[in-house]
């Protein structure tokens, strides 16, 4: 009798552990599980799902949301790009690059043919700035033995060449006239390529290599 008694109580606990279960979700969000209909809130009841497995077995496994998860590899991130932003980088403009460096190129020439020399150090990259003081660039180019030439003939068949977004060879013919006044009148040309960097949005080239050319 005694065992009839303890046979009973454990269907009982078992029959009530794997009976009707309630599913219902708050406003919130929240998942709420229950046995007990009658304490589920009207406003929810049109919400409830009736379940006849156990309670744990409803909630999702964690191995399955990663797997329904975006894989990192599906996500492209381009380089310049906002964080967080999906919209690929403007293509690079090297017509408009190309320009800007030999426009720069071309005020460059004018300060040395104007003979501001103070003005033209600026236009030197740091690097370049950082090897040699402003008094001695200032000395070497007043010691030139040329001067450019006047007007068109100073500068000639400019060509630039798209290296990077922050570097352009800029090659050009350039006119000058030596200081000796037995040749003062007569044009020599030389051509030379200048490496224009970007720095600080302004095209700048190497001052050694401006007191280079022309000679």
């Amino acid at each position: 009798m005694r065992v009839t008694v303890i046979l009973f109580v454990l269907v009982f606990i078992s029959s009530t552990c794997w009976g009707e279960t309630y599913r219902w979700v708050d406003e919130k969000g929240t998942i709420h599980f229950t046995e007990d209909y009658g304490s589920i809130p009207e406003k929810y009841r049109d919400r409830v799902e009736e379940r006849k497995d156990k309670p744990s077995e409803s909630v999702p496994k964690t191995d399955e949301k990663l797997r329904k998860a975006p894989q990192v590899d599906s996500i492209r991130i381009y380089e310049g790009s906002p964080m967080g932003s999906l919209t690929e980088e403007e293509p690079v403009n090297k017509n408009r690059i190309e320009s800007g460096a030999a426009e720069s190129l071309r005020m460059i020439l004018s300060l040395v043919k104007d003979g501001r020399y103070e003005d033209l150090y600026e236009y030197g990259t740091d690097r370049s700035r950082a090897s040699m003081a402003k008094e001695h660039f200032v000395k070497g180019m007043k010691g030139k033995s040329s001067v450019l030439a006047p007007s068109w003939e100073a500068i000639q068949d400019i060509n630039a060449k798209f290296r990077s977004p922050t570097l352009v060879h800029v090659t050009a013919k350039i006119g000058y006239k030596l200081k000796r006044r037995d040749t003062l009148g007569n044009t020599l040309f030389t051509t030379s390529t200048y490496p224009m960097e970007l720095e600080g949005g302004v095209w700048k080239t190497s001052l050694s290599r401006i007191l280079s050319t022309p000679p």
